[in-house]
């Protein structure tokens, strides 16, 4: 790799932002301001554009350090000194040489400088290894925390023996901290979705989110680089609810040349999940961190309303919004009734009838295709969920299959999860075709798909009535007054014993495992 070492030009600057941008987004916390403070620096009196640097490869801006005076005040002495900073890596090529070549470059042309020496607030394992030592063995204080690890100095010449006092920056790095200027200023780069994770800050490790898991083996999808991964040892001692799935968002320990190393699993908004195909109660934990999941249904014989009502207890358990999306509108005369039963499911499910191949309704999704949304595709093989997929990404990405006439069973066309960004900051995660799904420890979710029946159910006399021959039932006076089904009654009913049985499996099941565990370290069995 060819790393050019030169100055900004005025032409470089929106690149060299966006770069800074990239090189520090949700670093420190939700989003940054360097690329702020970038732009104002420039215009300070403090600024130095002849120390300053950008490095370049291919023609493309990837690092940058930018120089400016500060001071060091003892008494009534005035002692100016260097600083730098930002000094900004675009993010994919971390650990290639980039910075180290801005820096060596950067410390020559200070020697050349009369200023006495550098001090900085900086990374602690990174600038030492250029001669960097903490503030205290100088004498030089930081007027909000002293002294710290973080805060170094290296001297340029003899002339730094006697600096001392307190250190002082120029004040334009305090004016970038104004929440609703930092997000005016942003909109002019590409979107990249702001987190707030109890991992911040980050140092030494990188973030990333999981895009693919097969087995023991993990892609990690790293701006646009899809990094091959492994766990931490540690991992093979957690639950299975600990192990990262696709949509999480984790910190990894970057390798260039091999797997990356993922080091934790962050905090989640939510966690989809269901029992093992095996009927075991074991959960199969599916996605996590999703916004909408798109229940994809064709308006033909693979619809279901029992399949849909599940899909829709398993979205609202872990944390998303339940969108049925029931397709093949082109070959169906009568959408609307379809649309109007799958909206008794829950009043908080949205349905939309379309068709992906001739654009019919398609533009009602554009509501759930904002930058920083995460969506699931579910549904049954031959739905028409990688036709739609294709027409949301806009290009032939995913297969298709046939259709068989004879019963609208489709053929499988996606084989694992996987996340797929697309260019305007959206997340979609597609899944195999399901032509089932079960339920455990969904109750909650089953709850809230159900609520007009666990609201009737809270007005019943007795707290344990059967809602059969009970007096004061209020479920069997609904369904007197015509305002609930037996049908309805019964798929909550179904799902219920459905999804308590099979917790209690998965609870057995855990009880096993982690006695099992005990057992073979306390007598390092196997």
């Amino acid at each position: 790799m060819n790393i050019i070492i030169r100055k900004e030009t005025q032409e470089d600057h929106y690149n060299t932002e966006h770069m800074v941008l990239r090189a520090f987004w949700n670093l420190h916390g939700p989003g940054c301001n360097e690329h702020l403070l970038v732009h104002k620096l420039r215009a300070a009196e403090e600024y130095l554009p002849e120390l300053s640097r950008v490095a370049e490869v291919d023609g493309r801006i990837v690092g940058a350090i930018f120089a400016s005076r500060s001071t060091v005040v003892d008494g009534d002495q005035v002692h100016e000194v260097l600083t730098f900073g930002p000094l900004a890596v675009e993010p994919t090529l971390f650990a290639s040489g980039v910075g180290a070549e801005l820096m060596h470059t950067f410390i020559e042309l200070a020697r050349q400088t009369e200023f006495p020496g550098i001090v900085i607030t900086g990374e602690p394992d990174y600038y030492p290894k250029f001669g960097f030592r903490t503030c205290d063995h100088f004498g030089i204080v930081h007027p909000a925390f002293g002294n710290a690890d973080a805060f170094m100095a290296l001297p340029l010449h003899e002339g730094f023996a006697q600096v001392h006092g307190t250190f002082y920056e120029a004040p334009v790095f305090e004016t970038c901290e104004d929440a609703s200027e930092i997000e005016a200023y942003t909109r002019q780069f590409p979107y990249y979705k702001p987190l707030r994770l109890s991992c911040q800050w980050l140092h030494k490790e990188k973030l990333g989110r999981i895009a693919e898991v097969r087995k023991n083996r993990y892609i990690i999808q790293f701006w646009e680089q899809e990094l091959p991964a492994k766990l931490k040892g540690s991992f093979y001692e957690q639950d299975a609810d600990q192990l990262p799935v696709v949509g999480d968002y984790v910190t990894f320990q970057y390798n260039r040349t091999g797997d990356s190393i993922i080091l934790s699993v962050c905090e989640r908004t939510g966690l989809l999940r269901r029992p093992d195909q095996s009927k075991t109660g074991v959960s199969q934990y599916m996605a996590a961190n999703v916004d909408y999941l798109f229940i994809v249904t064709a308006m033909n014989e693979d619809y279901s309303y029992n399949r849909i009502a599940r899909y829709a207890s398993v979205a609202l358990q872990g944390g998303a919004i339940p969108v049925a999306i029931l397709t093949k509108a082109d070959l169906c005369n009568d959408t609307g009734r379809y649309i109007m039963e799958v909206e008794t499911i829950s009043e908080k499910i949205r349905v939309h009838a379309v068709s992906s191949l001739f654009g019919i309704g398609m533009e009602a999704l554009e509501e759930y295709l904002q930058p920083g949304n995460t969506i699931c595709f579910m549904g049954s093989s031959g739905a028409g969920k990688s036709t739609l997929l294709n027409a949301v990404l806009g290009a032939n990405v995913m297969k298709t299959g046939d259709v068989r006439s004879s019963d609208s069973k489709g053929r499988h066309t996606t084989t694992h999860r996987q996340l797929i960004l697309l260019e305007n900051g959206v997340s979609i995660i597609d899944t195999p075709g399901m032509r089932e799904i079960g339920m455990a420890g969904v109750e909650q979710g089953i709850e809230d798909t159900f609520s007009d029946i666990v609201a009737l159910e809270r007005q019943c006399r007795f707290s344990d009535c059967r809602h059969e021959t009970e007096p004061g039932c209020a479920v069997r006076a609904a369904i007197a007054r015509g305002e609930l089904s037996e049908e309805r009654l019964l798929l909550y009913q179904n799902l219920g014993t459905e999804n308590t049985r099979n917790y209690a499996k998965k609870k057995q099941i855990s009880k096993w495992a982690k006695a099992y565990k005990k057992n073979k370290n306390k007598n390092n069995w196997d």
